[in-house]
Formats: structure tokens, sequence, C-alpha cells
């Protein structure tokens, strides 16, 4: 007899109302339990279900509307369940009346369902629900009373706790702090990364004016020796002119190459405009070369197409000054340009100069121009001084007095115009200005390393700067984790545990248990209360867990007992059945045969050349098709048959109520599936075949299953001599005959 459901307070809810509506429900089942016992009338079962619907309805609309007071979040789902189980009233009572061989095995599960029901409605769904009615509760008596003293921040708690988990709170709380740290830190790291990001853009500057500077005096000298080279109708200065053009070449060509490549997004948009004049100028540097050679260009042409050259390429320098890089750096690079500027006007007075010497004019500051390029020397001098460093000024000093330059430039063409012969003068002239000019270029390529030095300094130090900050908020982020870990272990994880202990006991684990308290406040006293209530249950459980393994202990004998039993009428490796069962199986059928008349038929196969599988692929493979074949004529014969293995790839099938005809048909379908068999073991390709004699049992001819069998073995031979992948059927009149 079911056990009768009784009222507990651990079922109330807090709610009066609801807890009576319980309890009403309970008396309900009471009283048709006691119907279905005492096998009541169909009236008195009727006005039970009816006043069980009644009730259910009123209850349902009682807790939905107090649900809705408080807004609960799963309303809707409760509805549905509610609505579910008043469908469902009907169906039990139609239940309880429909005709039945076991009417008494219904009803009690009827009954047993609907305390199930009831059970879940309360411990499940209505309990769920609590936490919400306190909560609503609790703050109607806080608005009524108006005991808070700051009634905001408890609403703002409130709405708080219910977005964020307890976990979550603790987090936030710990890392609000450090958010003005970490703001105050990244504004330092934005502006010592822009500081880096100048500098890079420096690097890349100033890697550009070494390439100019390189490809400028380059062509300096190159156009010194046109200069001389068309002065003296083309009769001098060719040898010195053609290995100057190769150095300058591969100079250009390295130029070019380096401006095509990934440098800094700023710089190259830039120097797109730049790339395409640069290129232009080059080609045009071909054309007058190829002039040069052809004896077609005089003096002017020359000069004025290597100046033009000059020209572009130092405009791409002073066109990267412009790009925003810091005013110190600016500075640095406006003094280096100042040089390149000087250097140049020094290489356009030398080719100058050239012409001069060639046409014996004694007085140099004759020419204007020359006396126009000083004066831009001074000039550019002037710009020096102004933007260059102490460290530019020092390296710069021996060559940036402008008077001194005057002078020493008139001394050294009077010097030169002293001998008499035109082509000494010219070499002489080209010779003591190339010098000057070297060693001008020497000053600018000390300016470049200068300058590469001081950026190498501060990129260390920025790096440093950077690092330094990285390591000390990585160290205090650090350090915040450290502390939000230990107050998550020290509140949440007690709880969590706790939390799992309580879960683990609702589903009947009583053996998480805390052997002292870890703490002396809250936290602790649930913990001490959750012990008493797992001690008390585990109590309980004993008794019912001593029954239990009683049980247990004898389903597992009997378990072991059949186990045991089918291992033994079982063939180990294919799970067939053995040759000992099988001639159990068979003499049963015979006798069945004897008793009933009815048909017995029996088919003998033999895997064909199961041998070379072994001997080719290894005895492991062979055990495999052994097991593919017999899952093969498992899935093929009805419930009533038996499939045995007698030997090593030789099976019997035993097929009870079937002629020899439809056995010898049933036969050939089952060779024809062998032999479409896809076997694939070890990645390879197995295909088998089967031969199969059939006999039917005739019990004025077969003494013995032994005989029975050896007939159809027979017929089994017949088919591997005949060419194998065979089923042979022979009838016993046949045979006799």
């Amino acid at each position: 007899m079911e056990a009768l459901l009784i009222w507990d307070d651990g079922m109330s809810v807090g709610v009066e109302s609801l807890d009576n509506d319980h309890k009403q429900l309970i008396k309900i089942l009471s009283q048709l339990m006691s119907a279905k016992n005492e096998n009541s009338e169909w009236h008195i079962v009727e006005g039970i279900f009816q006043k069980l619907e009644h009730y259910c309805l009123s209850h349902f609309a009682r807790e939905e509307a107090l649900l809705a007071k408080i807004n609960y979040q799963q309303l809707a789902e409760h509805k549905v369940s509610h609505q579910r189980f008043i469908n469902k009233i009907p169906q039990l009572k139609k239940q309880w009346y429909a005709d039945s061989s076991e009417p008494e095995v219904v009803k009690e599960k009827i009954v047993i369902f609907l305390q199930q029901w009831l059970l879940k409605h309360i411990l499940e769904e209505d309990l769920d629900y609590v936490p919400a009615i306190n909560c609503f509760q609790e703050f109607r008596r806080y608005k009524t009373r108006k005991k808070a003293k700051n009634p905001w921040l408890r609403f703002c708690s409130v709405k708080l706790s219910q977005h964020l988990t307890l976990s979550k709170r603790v987090i936030i709380t710990t890392l609000l702090p450090s958010i003005a740290v970490f703001a105050l830190c990244f504004f330092i790291l934005k502006d010592n990364y822009q500081r880096y990001h100048n500098i890079t853009k420096v690097v890349a500057l100033n890697s550009m004016i070494e390439q100019v500077n390189g490809i400028t005096h380059s062509l300096q000298a190159e156009r010194g020796l046109s200069s001389g080279y068309t002065s003296s109708n083309y009769q001098n200065f060719s040898q010195q002119l053609s290995n100057r053009q190769e150095s300058t070449d591969a100079k250009i060509h390295y130029f070019l190459w380096l401006l095509d490549q990934p440098v800094n997004r700023e710089l190259k948009q830039s120097l797109q405009a730049y790339i395409v004049k640069v290129q232009s100028t080059v080609d045009n540097l071909a054309r007058h070369r190829m002039h040069l050679d052809q004896k077609l260009i005089s003096f002017d042409d020359t000069y004025f197409a290597y100046t033009k050259l000059i020209e572009q390429l130092l405009s791409v320098s002073d066109h990267l000054v412009h790009i925003e890089i810091g005013p110190n750096y600016i500075n640095d690079i406006s003094a280096i340009n100042s040089i390149l500027r000087y250097k140049e006007f020094m290489g356009q007075i030398r080719a100058m100069g050239m012409k001069m010497v060639e046409s014996n004019q004694q007085d140099i500051y004759a020419n204007k121009e020359i006396s126009i390029l000083i004066g831009k020397q001074l000039n550019t001098l002037r710009i020096f001084k102004n933007a260059s460093n102490e460290t530019q000024a020092s390296l710069c000093e021996m060559y940036c007095d402008g008077a001194a330059q005057r002078q020493q430039l008139e001394f050294t063409y009077a010097k030169v115009m002293q001998h008499t012969d035109k082509e000494v003068r010219a070499q002489r002239w080209f010779k003591v200005m190339s010098s000057k000019i070297d060693m001008i270029n020497t000053v600018v390529e000390g300016l470049v390393v200068e300058f590469n030095d001081e950026i190498y300094r501060e990129s260390q130090n920025l790096k440093m700067e950077g690092y330094l900050i990285i390591f000390f908020l990585s160290l205090f982020l650090l350090v915040i984790i450290f502390f939000a870990l230990v107050l998550n272990y020290s509140i949440i994880s007690p709880v969590r545990k706790l939390t799992y202990a309580l879960n683990e006991m609702s589903v009947g684990q009583h053996n998480i248990h805390f052997n002292h308290r870890a703490t002396n406040d809250e936290i602790g006293s649930m913990q001490l209360a959750y012990e008493k209530l797992r001690r008390k249950l585990l109590q309980g459980d004993i008794y019912k867990a001593t029954v239990s393994q009683q049980q247990e202990e004898i389903q597992y004998r009997k378990s072991q007992q059949d186990h045991f039993q089918h291992l033994a009428l079982t063939d180990a490796l294919t799970g067939a059945v053995n040759r000992h069962y099988f001639n159990e199986v068979l003499e049963q059928e015979i006798g069945n045969v004897n008793t009933h008349g009815k048909p017995l038929s029996i088919m003998v196969l033999d895997i064909d050349n199961f041998k070379s599988i072994n001997d080719n692929y290894g005895h492991n493979v062979g055990d495999e098709v052994l097991i593919r074949f017999y899952q093969a004529c498992d899935d093929a014969v009805r419930s009533s048959d038996v499939v045995a293995r007698i030997g090593g790839e030789e099976f019997v099938i035993v097929m009870p109520n079937t002629e020899l005809n439809n056995a010898g048909r049933f036969a050939e379908r089952l060779r024809e599936n062998i032999a479409g068999l896809e076997i694939f073991i070890a990645e390879q390709h197995i295909s088998i075949t089967v031969s199969i004699g059939v006999s039917q049992w005739h019990g004025d001819y077969f003494t013995s299953a032994e005989s029975f069998v050896d007939h159809a073995d027979k017929s089994l031979y017949q088919a591997k001599k005949t060419g194998r992948n065979k089923v042979v059927v022979t009838p016993v009149a046949q045979e006799s005959h």
C-alpha cells in the first residue's frame, strides 16, 4: 500500500492562505486514496475529482494574484504549469473509470501521480517564489515604518543585488578605487607613446636625409666632372665621370628602393607626390647622360640638369621637415638641412669654377652667379647658427665662418690660376674644391650620426619610462587582483561551498561536512546549521542504506550467475552460440519437430579461403573478419533462429519452422549479402565469400542430430568442391536416390 501524504511545516511558503490551500489539497488526495482502497462507488469518486478541480482553480487564482502583485518574473511559467494540471484532471478521471485488465494498478498510478505533482508544486514551484515574497514584504514594511536613514541608498542596494551577484559586487568594490590610477597611467602612457611615435618618424626622417646627402654628394661630384668634361670639349675627366656615374646610379637605385619600403604611414603619405618627381628627375638624368655621351649639350645644359636633380632631392628633405615631430627635432633637422644647402652651393661654385679656369677668368668674384652663391652660403650659415645646438655648432666650427670661407675661396682660385696649363688648372681646381666639399660632407655625416645618437638615447629613455609605468601598473593590478581574490575567498568561497553542500544534500549526498566553523560570523553559523541538518538526515538514511545494501548484494549475485551462464553458452570471440549449447538447441528443436510436426532446416556456412586471410593479414584481422561475419548473419536471421559457431570459420544457423526451399532462398540472399560486405580493417579492404550447405530434418531418414549436421556438411563440401561462393541444397530423397 502506498504511503499517505501528510503536511509538514517545511512545506510552508509563509503565506497563510496558500498554506491552507496546500493542506486542503493534501486532504482531498487522502480522500481519493481512501476511495481507492475502499473501492467506493463512482459518484463518491466523481465528487472527489470535482472538489479537486474546483479547489485547484481557486488556489491557482489566489496564487497568481499574489505573484502578479509582487511582480514575480516567472509568473508566465507558473500559469502554464497551472493550466496544464487543470487540463490533466479530466484525463485522470477518465482513466479511473476506463476498462482495464488491472484497474487497481491504474488507480494506484493515478494517486501516486497526484501526490508527486503536489509535492513538486509545493517544494519546487511554490517555494521558488518565497524569497520574492519575503523581499516584497520586507520592502513594504520598510516603506510603512520609515526606519531607514538612507532610503535611496537601500533602494539602490536592493536593485544592485538583483542584477549583480555577490562575487561581482565584491570585485567591483575592490576595483573602483583603482580606476583613477588606471586613467592617470593611461594618459601618461599615451603621452609616452606619442613621443616615442615622434621619434620613429624622426628616425625615418634622418635616414632619408642621410640617403639624400649621399646621393647629392655624388651628384655634385658628377656635376663638377661633367662641367669640366664639357668645358674641355669632351676631352678630359672622361674616366672619372664614368666611375662617378656608376657610384651615383647605385646610390639612386638604393634610395628609390628605400622610398618604396613600408615606412611610417605619415611619412609615406607625405612622400607620395615626391616619389613621382624624384623618379622623373632620375629619368631626366638618364637622358642628360645620353646627350652628354653624344656631345649634344653645353656647359649650361649640364650645370642646370644636375642642379635641378639635386634641388629636387633636397626639396624632399625640406618637405619632410614639415611633418609634426616636435620643435626640438625640427630645429636639429633644419640645422642639418642648412649644411646640406651650404654644401650644395659649394658644389655649384665648383662647377662654375671649372668653366672659369678654362676661360682664363682671373677674379672668381667677377662672376655674378658665384657672388650670389656666396651670399646664399652666408644665409644658410645664419640659419644653421639659429637652429643648431651646442654639439652641432662645435662639429661645424671650422667650416661655419663665412668670412674665412670667402677669403679661402678667393685664395684657392688665385693659386689655381697661377698654372698656365688649362687642363692642370681644371684638375687642381676640381681636386681642391672636392676636398673642401668632402670635408663639409664629413660635417654633415657627423651631424647625422650625432642626431642618431641623440634619438637613440631619447628612445631608450622613453622605453625605460614606458616599461616602468607598465611595471608599476602591472604590480598595482596584481595587488588589486590579489586583494579581490582574498575577499572573494573569504566571502564567496564559503558561501559557494555551503551552496554546493546543500545541493548535494538535496539529491541524497550526505558525505560533505564541515568539521569546524571557518569563522565566527554569519557564514560560520550557516555552516553549523548545515552540519546539524546533515547529521539528522544521515541518521534516517542509515537504516535504509543497510536494507538497500542487502538487496543489492542479492541482485549482484544473481547478475553474476546470469553473466557466467551467458559466458558458458556463447563463443568468446564472436558472441555466437558455442558448439556445446548448439547441440542442446538442435536436440530441443528436433524434439519439437517430432512432437508438433513443424519443419526444421539448418545451414552450415564456411568462409572461403579464410586461411589466406590469416596468412596475409594476421590472426587479429582474421578474428575481426569472423566477428563481422557473425554480425552479418545475426542481422539477417529471424529472432527465432539461432546462429552458432561450431569450428574455426564454420558456423551453423538453426531455422525452426522453415521448409527446405525457403531455407535455400534465404541462404542465397545471405550469400549475396556476405559477398557484398565492405570490410575495412587496419586500412585494408577485405572481401569475403561463403559456401553454404542446406538441409531439412526428416525423422525417418536421420537417426540423430549428428547425422542431420553431417548431411548439411556434405552439401557444404559440394559447394566448396564446385567453386566456392555457392549454396547447395540437397533434399533427402535426392541423396537416397
